[in-house]
Parts: C-alpha cells; structure tokens; sequence
C-alpha cells in the first residue's frame, strides 16, 4: 500500500462542484476569476486547505447552513503550492459553498493558464490565451484540489472580447453579452473529472468539422487562416474514433471532441477530456509541405491523446505513482489504432524501435526508476514523464497482450473500464479485469497475471538472458539464464538478484511457429524446436528483455539476417541487443561491427532507422579518438548499397516507409562524407532556396541538414531566409534541425544566440539545444550555451514539460572524468529539482562513456583499420 505523500490535501473538506468564471486579459496579460465550489464538510473545521500557486485571492466566503460568513485569513503557502482559509468559527459537517475572487497572471512559461503569441497572415501579431494543467498546474489558473482522485463537475463561464472563440471541455450552453466588448460564453456542465483534465482556449481560431458514425461532433481548430491544415488530422481522428469505440465496446462520452492547435506548446499533445491540446507540428499536415515523418507523427499522437479519453480521463489515476497507467496505455494503444488505420506502416516494428529500445536503453542505466514510482512533490511527479512511463509501460502491455491473447486482454481491459468509469484505479484492478477474463477463458498461463505484471512494475529494470544452444540431439536446447541488465557491468558493478518472470518464445530455422515459455526461475532449459539451423529468443520481440548469445550463435544469427531468413522486427531486435551488449561489456565492439555488416543488403526503413541510431552513437563514442574517419568510412560502406538503390527521387510504387526510408538512408550516407551525396544535396538545396522550392518535403531534412553541415554562411543565411518566410511550422522545425548540424562555431553561436530571441518560439528552443548538443561537432560549445544561460533555461522550463529533463542530458555525451566532475559541480550549484534523475543518469552515462573508451577504442579502431 502508498502511504499517502505529505504534498497531500486534508481529507476533511472535498469538492463535488465548481461554477467558474475565467476573464482573461489579452493586452495586459492577466485574469481575473470567481467560483463557487461546492464542497461536503466531513467533520466541522474552522479552516479549508486547497491548492493554489502564483493566484491573489481577494475575497473567501464560505455559505453553511448557518449562514455565510467571510474567512478571517487567507494564507498563502507558496512552498506548498497551497492556500488555507480559516474561518472564524467551523463549518457544521454537510454541505456548504465556497466563494472566492481572485486574479493571476497570463504567464510566458507554458503552464497553468498562459499566453501565447503569433504573427497571423496579414503580419499582424496576434495573441491567444490557453492552458496546460498537468501535473500540477490547475492551481495556477484557479484554487482547487488539484489531485487526481479529487474529482468534481465544473460549469464553466469564459468572458471574453466578442471577436474571439472560447473553447473548453463541453459544448456552448449560452452566449451573452458582458461588458462593452465582451461576451460571456459558458459550457455544459462536466462529467466528475480531474481538474487536471480542464482546459480553456481563448483567441482567433476557426476550426474544420465533422461528425462521427455516433453522432460526436469532431472539430480540429487552428489560428484563424491554418484551419485546412487540421483536414488529415479530422478524417484520421472520426476513423479512430470509430476504432476505439468498437475496441473499448464503451462509447465516447462527451457530445464533442476538439482538437486545437495551440503555436506555444511546452509538450506534443495533452488529453484535455473533449478538448485536446497540440503543437502545431503534431496536429497540422500541409500535403504540399510535410514530410511522411510529420504525417505519421500527427496520427500517433491523435491517437495517443484519444486513447486517453478512456485511459486517463473516463478512468484515472489515484494518485501520480500510476502516471504509467495513463501513458503507458496510450503509447499502446495509439500505435495499435494506427496499425489498424494504416497496417502497411508496419507500426509494431515502428513501436519496438521507438518505443520499446529506447526504454531499454533507459531502463539500462542504475539510476532509472520503477514503473510505478512513489512521488510525493510536484518535482518528482515531472520526473515521471520519461520513457519508463510512456515507452517501458506501452511495451510491458505488449508482452501480456501477447502472454494471454489479445481478445483475453481486450476482454479484460472493458472490465476495467466499465468498473471504474469516472472514478479512479490503480495498476493492481487492471490486473485484477486480466487475470479474472484469463481465468474465465480457462486459460492455462505459466505465471498468473497479478504476480506477473507485479514483479515487471514494481522492479526498476529488466533482465538480459543469457543463451547457449546444444544441438547435440535433433531437437536443439538453450540454456537460459537471467540477471539484470545494467550498463554498468562495464564498471565492473554487481547487478544484484533481481528476477523477473518472463515470458519467452523461441523462432528458429525452417518451418514452424515460435515454441512458447516462461522463465519463472534464474535458469531453465528449453525446448526450441530447431534442428541444426539458427536458433532466436524473444521472437516477435514481444518480451522486455535482451537476449545473450555466444559469439558463433551471433555470426550463425548474422548469417540469417544476410539470407532474409527473419522478419524486419527480429533483425532490428538482434542488432539492437548486440549494441546495447557491446556498451555494457557484455560482448567486444567487433561482434557488433560484424554483424551490421551483415544488413548491407536490408531493405526495410525501420530496421535503417534503427541501425542508423546505433552507428550514431557509436560515432559519438569514437569522435574524441583518431579512429572517427576509418568509422565514417566503415559507415559508407554500410549504406553505399541502399543507397545507391533508394537514391533521392521517389520510384514508381513507392509508398510512406520507401519515403521515410529514402530520407535515413540518404542523410545517413551523407553525413558520413560521402561526397556524392553531399554535392548533391547542395545543389537541390541551392535550387529550392532560390525560389523554384524543388525539393519534395521527405527529402528537405536531409538537402537543408546535409548542405548546412558541409557549407558557411551563405547557406546558413539561406536557411534563415527560408525560416523567416515559412508558415508551416513544421517547415520552421526542419530548418533550425539543419541549422544545428553546422561545424561552423560562429554559426553555432548565431544559432544558439537567436534560439532564446524572440525569432525563435519559446517551445522550440530545447530542440534546438538538444540537437545541436546531440552532435560530437556542437556538444562542448552548447553545453557551455546551457551553463551560462542557465537562469534563463531553468526560469522558462524549469518547473513544466519535458524539457528541463533532456537539456541536463545533453552533458550525457561527454567522456572524461574531468567532464564528468564538471558537470557534477555546476549541478551542485545549480539545482533542478525537476530534473534530479536525469541528472544523476548523466553523470552515470558520462562514467560509462569514459570506461567505454579505455576498453574498446583501441580494438575497435584496429579492426576498423582492417576494414579499410
């Protein structure tokens, strides 16, 4: 059982209604509010406790049956983001209603209720005022309960100037006039919801509409002039909508659902119940501008919010620890809804390389976390949005779907949701709907699925099983055996007893279905079905674990790979665990630059795309020493094929993964110097920038990247030109992308100069930082950036979104000591509170970079000499 944090509210007073009133200020940048929030007094009190943070309030008057009467002190607790009304007398238990008056600012840090700005078509500037509530940001737009398990109904009321639209959660019920100029709208009343999930939009949006096959009004709004943008994302959600009902066999319950893109969003997306809120590049498609990436994108994270709608809004959390029961879900769901939309896209080999490696490459490290984590403040429960909580939830529910079949697991989930539809749940009544609708399906499982989900949720990190095949009889066995996976193994760390009980299947040559298994132990012996021929665990890469074999298993492995005798899924999975056991220690670098010469001949993108990531981190790790040009030419060598097969244009026939795979293969190849590629892609970029715009959108990223990182000025002037004209916004992204790939240091320092100017938006800025960090070229310059500009990262981001977290990692590519001390000590003197563990994950990933070097910079830079 959690024992309940401290930052918790009293339990005595609880609210079962708010009627608000929000009249915010676009010229000064303030509003001013009223509610009244019922509430039921559990036992008499002289005083009430709620959250409130960054508020004035004026006025605090409570009515109980005897009588009204005005608080005799309001008391900030800005420590505690909270506010205590004492009263002179207590209130009787029953129930009462609280009134009170107060103002707050519009602020300029993408929380709470805050302002955003834009240039509109005519160049005018334009503003618009919208709001960004989780985790803990409601109370900086009115006083609340702003815990998750607190849920109340709300009518809400907008005051607004008369030219503007007002959006929030429900339809318009009324609109009448105000004062002079302005317009009170106010909306149906809610469902019991979190105050979490509230949201309200003011400013000069037109929005693109339809209807569902049940009757919801879908709408798509975007700054007035941008609407036709919002067209793809309209028909996609009505058809996931359609989807998710027939899956959920509950219907969606509010009569609309809009989706508002907002131009200042700290996150990609959140799940406002009926009223989503998005970054422009996740929400608008322009067909003659986006790129196959962005249309993909836009339907992933549609997807993702609406899965919420269910997961997260109908049933939520009780209290943050279960963040994963949110996010987790809809990473899940999302990618499945898009495979059911688009099965072409191969979305679960997508969902393994973008979901699954990279919580494995997080969960790795000593200092991640358990999936469901105690948090007690508002610091720690931002640390939960991390790939733990989306990416490892999303692929531990891959694997029981697997375990126990996907209509047992569907079954199970329309349990859960029907039993706690506007309440609250934790992990252990999901497990609870699984295991009954598994037991009623008489289904045989190895491990029950409480126990199961228990030990995967409750334990940071995974195991890596270790496999070695006999094949003295006719019938191949593997013994396996389990320990946890640690990259810091290299350090010579212990890994500790850990166990977990996992699910594996085994694929092997020839005919057959995968033979399946549970290790419930430290080591078993398993039957594999195989013969004489290869032999693969974790087939499907279903499971949440590595797989180690011997170094003759990984070449019979790489041999398979070269024939085509394994699916794009388990071929990207092999080389994935090879490069993560050749970071650990596991295995010398050599086995994994042998087996990646084994993909010469692979023609699938995702299984690229992913290759690409791991050869980049590897040129990383190699830019320090003298063996960084044998690296790039080893790297050329990988991809001359494909890429002398995709080459720049489109071929007859080709569809979105021949597009997405045209771009990786070709930014890959010429980022590693091929000089072919790079003419190339400056001569199609100085065509396209002198005003013929040539280049197709999938291939902008690599042309505007590839030329800005061979050239000077002119074509970083050239970029900008491009930047300043762009409406798109997606467009703008694109551009400051290339822009970072400079090796230019005066450009850099233009770049990262203008990156906190007002040219550049405010949300935009850590892309900027992370991807010009992300390069061996700009790391040390952009990171010192980050150090003397660090006020003004931590003032902006510090306390909301995702971004504070991944600005601390950029100092994860470092490898020295001497680095990893310096980092240490400017953190001492600069806290992050919002950004504690991912502090401590750099400075372990520094530790692992150096001691990677010591042992294998050497080996690897004579074999790559052999190479040459």
């Amino acid at each position: 059982m959690t024992t309940t944090p401290s930052t918790r509210l009293p339990e005595n007073v609880r609210p079962v209604h708010y009627r608000l009133i929000l009249e915010p200020d676009l010229d000064t940048f303030t509003f001013a509010g009223q509610e009244e929030v019922e509430v039921t007094v559990e036992s008499p009190t002289s005083e009430v406790t709620l959250n409130a943070s960054e508020l004035n309030i004026s006025r605090a008057v409570a009515e109980a049956p005897g009588g009204e009467v005005a608080a005799s002190a309001i008391e900030h607790d800005e420590v505690q983001e909270r506010v205590t009304l004492r009263f002179p007398s207590p209130l009787p238990a029953g129930r009462a209603v609280l009134r009170l008056d107060f103002t707050g600012e519009l602020n300029d840090q993408l929380r709470g209720f805050y302002r955003s700005t834009y240039v509109d078509g005519e160049g005018v500037e334009r503003r618009l005022a919208t709001t960004q509530f989780e985790a803990t940001d409601a109370r900086r737009a009115f006083p609340c309960w702003d815990e998750p398990a607190v849920k109340a109904s709300f009518d809400v009321t907008l005051v607004v100037p008369e030219e503007l639209e007002a959006i929030s959660n429900m339809p318009i019920a009324s609109t009448e006039p105000a004062s002079e100029g302005r317009k009170a709208v106010t909306f149906e009343r809610t469902p019991a919801m979190s105050t979490y999930l509230l949201a309200f939009i003011v400013g000069d949006m037109a929005c693109v509409q339809g209807n569902a096959d049940d009757g919801t009004l879908v709408r798509v709004w975007a700054t007035r002039g941008k609407e036709e943008l919002g067209l793809f994302a309209l028909e996609n959600s009505i058809a996931a909508l359609r989807y998710m009902n027939d899956y959920f066999g509950i219907p969606y319950p509010l009569a609309k659902m809009d989706h508002i893109a907002v131009p200042d969003f700290a996150a990609g997306a959140m799940e406002n119940w009926g009223a989503i809120t998005y970054r422009e590049t996740a929400l608008l498609y322009d067909p003659e501008n986006s790129a196959p990436q962005a249309k993909q994108r836009i339907l992933e994270v549609v997807a993702h919010e609406m899965a919420h709608m269910w997961f997260g809004d109908l049933v939520t959390m009780e209290w943050w620890d279960d963040l994963w029961l949110n996010e987790s879900f809809a990473s899940w769901m999302g990618d499945k809804t898009v495979d059911h939309l688009y099965p072409e896209w191969e979305m679960w080999t997508q969902f393994v390389s973008h979901d699954t490696n990279a919580a494995l490459g997080l969960d790795g490290l000593r200092n991640s976390h358990p999936i469901e984590a105690n948090v007690d403040d508002p610091a720690e429960i931002r640390e939960l949005f991390d790939a733990i909580s989306y990416s490892k939830g999303g692929s531990v529910l891959r694997m029981l779907e697997d375990y126990v079949g996907a209509e047992t697991f569907r079954k199970g989930l329309h349990a859960y949701l029907s039993d706690h539809a506007y309440g609250n749940a934790r992990g252990a009544h999901l497990w609870d709907a699984i295991n009954t609708a598994a037991e009623a399906e008489g289904l045989g499982l190895g491990v029950p699925v409480v126990p199961l989900m228990e030990a995967w949720i409750k334990q940071t990190g995974y195991p890596v099983l270790t496999a070695e095949i006999a094949r003295e009889t006719e019938q191949a066995e593997a013994t396996v055996a389990q320990s946890r996976f640690l990259y810091d193994r290299l350090l010579g760390e212990a890994a500790g007893a850990a166990l977990w009980p996992v699910p594996v299947s085994i694929a092997h040559g020839g005919n057959g279905a995968p033979s399946k298994h549970v290790l419930s132990g430290e080591s078993a012996r398993l039957a594999t079905g195989a013969g004489t021929d290869w032999v693969k665990l974790n087939a499907g890469q279903t499971g949440f674990f590595r797989v180690a074999y011997t170094e003759d298993e990984w070449r019979r492995l790489g041999e398979a790979i070269a024939a085509g005798a394994l699916p794009p899924v388990d071929r990207l999975g092999l080389q994935n665990d090879a490069y993560a056991l050749v970071k650990s220690g596991h295995l010398p670098a050599t086995v994994f630059l042998e087996l990646a010469e084994s993909f010469v001949g692979e023609t699938d993108a995702i299984v690229w795309g992913d290759l690409a990531a791991n050869l980049r981190g590897l040129e990383s790790q190699l830019a320090s020493t003298p063996h960084l040009d044998a690296f790039r030419a080893y790297a050329r060598s990988l991809f001359a094929r494909i890429a002398a097969q995709v080459g720049w244009d489109a071929q007859p026939g080709d569809g979105h993964l021949e597009s997405l795979r045209r771009s990786i293969v070709i930014n890959q190849f010429g980022g590693y110097g091929d000089e072919g590629t790079l003419a190339e892609a400056l001569t199609r970029f100085r065509k396209h920038a002198s005003g013929e715009r040539t280049l197709v959108p999938d291939m902008r990223a690599a042309a505007f990247g590839l030329s800005s990182q061979q050239s000077g000025r002119d074509v970083a002037d050239a970029l900008w030109r491009l930047y300043d004209t762009a409406e798109l916004h997606e467009e703008k992204v694109r551009i400051l992308g290339a822009l970072t790939r400079t090796r230019d240091s005066a450009l850099l320092a233009d770049l990262l100069d203008s990156s906190l100017s007002d040219r550049v938006r405010s949300q935009d800025t850590p892309i900027v930082l992370i991807q010009a960090g992300a390069s061996p070229d700009g790391r040390e310059q952009t990171w010192k950036f980050v150090q003397d500009n660090w006020a003004e990262l931590d003032r902006r981001y510090g306390k909301g979104g995702f971004a504070i977290m991944r600005l601390v990692g950029i100092a994860a590519g470092f490898a020295s000591a001497e680095r990893e001390a310096e980092t240490r000590e400017f953190f001492e003197t600069h806290p992050a509170p919002s950004a504690a563990r991912s502090i401590q994950q750099s400075l372990e990933s520094i530790r692992l970079n150096t001691k990677w070097l010591e042992l294998n910079a050497d080996t690897a830079g004579a074999w790559l000499a052999s190479r040459a």
